[in-house]
């Protein structure tokens, strides 16, 4: 192990935390949202809220600063005005506190040269005492494992995804709407402006750490270019890795300035550094939820033959359209398949090619499961893509049948399954859908909300695939 693996992973694994300028008046108070995640997930050590004022905290007694408190501290989260910062760095040291991350915000990211200046100084007294800073402006860490969390509502387990990205709230949603989808995150930390941990640091923990098998970044720029490639060449070698870079136009450039005070760079090396490097790379966050899904629950499937089924015809055309664009191919049945099916499935309402539109049978759960069987039982097909159009079926009788039916039809398939589930716009009809997506995630099949979304995050993840087995080949044969 590195240097950095040894500075920066007992920062992922404190035994003791302290928060700095928490709030102890007001519960609905920014600075307490912190505090609340830790006891939400049960952070298994000492925690000591700091304020000035003093007082008592849930039982914890509130701590006049951190020269106060007794014990040794690991870990300090920061959310004190940023004019305070620099001293709470130096009560760091005094304290052996060896890493502390500031959420305050009102630093390099403002263009003001004043504070700006207050940014200069963290960093060099971070290079003076030794306090690892983690921020300014940012979110900091989540780490299930250590039941560390910046959020209460975030899941509590752990999985093998961990995130580095400047924007605190890009990582709020990503691990919110992938959460929920049923994909779980080993490590996530939010770095916001790098005063000295900065991106390349995590990226190096990253490739060493273990229990990490994916690494997702969202970056606004790099600090030091020559070293990121480097570093992002051997983390492509070893693990998989999706990146969104923000602020590639003129507006997202200053966008990003102001954001994080970020060099944006060019956006042509970024695209030539995931061509070399076989990254996969989402265009939003949105696509990047839906490429964690599909890693986590898709296995390769091998090919591109995909066999569509669901109810509706329109709807099974316009589905078509989306795969067959994206270089996917939907092999006709053959008449001994059809026959198959024909001897259990009416064809009135029922369109038995590919696309299969069932819709006169999607409720009849014993001929689904035996419909499903079949078709991923044929050597010609990779995956299977069930679908649902809300408007399509009665989605209040579908979404109570579907854990005795479809979910099991699904869990016969031969081969991979995905599902698209449409959102409703009909807000009668959310109570409903919410309930079936519920129940599609608890069968841990990968969830897509739309026809486009589906194609296009297995089409990114099976290129990377198909890059991945053709470079290993490749590797094998020169040796």
């Amino acid at each position: 192990m590195t240097e950095i693996f040894d500075i920066l992973d007992p920062i992922f694994h404190p035994r003791s935390v302290a928060f700095v300028g928490i709030t102890i008046s007001d519960p609905s108070h920014w600075t307490r949202t912190f505090w609340e995640a830790f006891r939400k997930f049960k952070f298994n050590g000492p925690l000591y809220p700091v304020n000035p004022r003093g007082g008592e905290l849930d039982g914890h007694k509130v701590y006049l600063s951190l020269d106060d408190i007794p014990d040794n501290v690991d870990y300090a989260i920061g959310t004190v005005a940023a004019r305070i910062a620099p001293e709470i760095v130096r009560q760091c040291a005094r304290k052996g506190i060896k890493a502390i991350h500031f959420c305050t915000a009102g630093f390099a990211e403002t263009g003001e040269k004043e504070v700006a200046g207050l940014q200069d100084e963290l960093t060099r007294l971070a290079r003076e005492t030794g306090v690892r800073v983690i921020g300014p402006n940012c979110m900091g860490i989540y780490c299930p494992e250590s039941k560390m969390s910046f959020d209460s509502s975030f899941p509590l387990e752990a999985g093998p995804v961990s995130v580095i990205s400047q924007s605190g709230g890009n990582t709020e949603f990503l691990i919110m709407e992938a959460g929920w989808r049923g994909v779980r995150f080993n490590k996530v930390v939010s770095f916001g402006n790098a005063c000295d941990l900065n991106e390349c640091d995590f990226l190096e923990y990253f490739i060493q750490d273990p229990t990490t098998r994916v690494i997702a970044l969202y970056l606004e720029g790099v600090r030091d270019g020559g070293r990121f490639f480097d570093l992002i060449k051997k983390a492509s070698a070893e693990k998989t890795v999706v990146l969104i870079k923000g602020g590639f136009g003129e507006a997202g450039a200053r966008a990003t300035a102001t954001h994080t005070a970020s060099l944006a760079g060019n956006h042509l090396i970024w695209e030539a550094l995931c061509r070399q490097f076989n990254l996969i790379r989402p265009r939003n966050m949105e696509e990047m939820v839906d490429v964690l899904v599909t890693l986590t629950f898709m296995p390769d499937p091998g090919g591109r033959n995909v066999i569509l089924i669901g109810p509706g015809g329109g709807a099974s055309v316009l589905l078509t359209d989306e795969f067959e664009r994206r270089g996917f191919r939907l092999p006709p049945l053959p008449q001994s398949i059809r026959n198959k099916l024909v001897s259990f499935t009416r064809l009135a309402g029922n369109m038995l090619g590919n696309p299969i539109d069932y819709s006169q049978s999607m409720m009849e759960s014993d001929n689904l499961l035996r419909a499903v069987e079949i078709l991923t039982d044929w050597d010609e097909v990779d995956f299977c893509m069930g679908f649902l159009r809300p408007s399509q079926l009665s989605i209040e009788a579908f979404a109570a049948m579907f854990s005795e039916s479809l979910s099991q039809a699904y869990s016969k398939s031969h081969k991979p399954v995905g599902y698209i589930c449409e959102d409703a716009r009909l807000p009668e009809r959310n109570n409903a859908i919410f309930q079936l997506i519920q129940k599609i995630v608890a069968t841990k099949m990968p969830l897509y909300y739309t026809f486009p979304a589906a194609a296009e995050a297995l089409k990114m993840v099976i290129e990377y695939n198909e890059c991945r087995l053709s470079r290993e080949a490749a590797a094998a044969a020169r040796q």
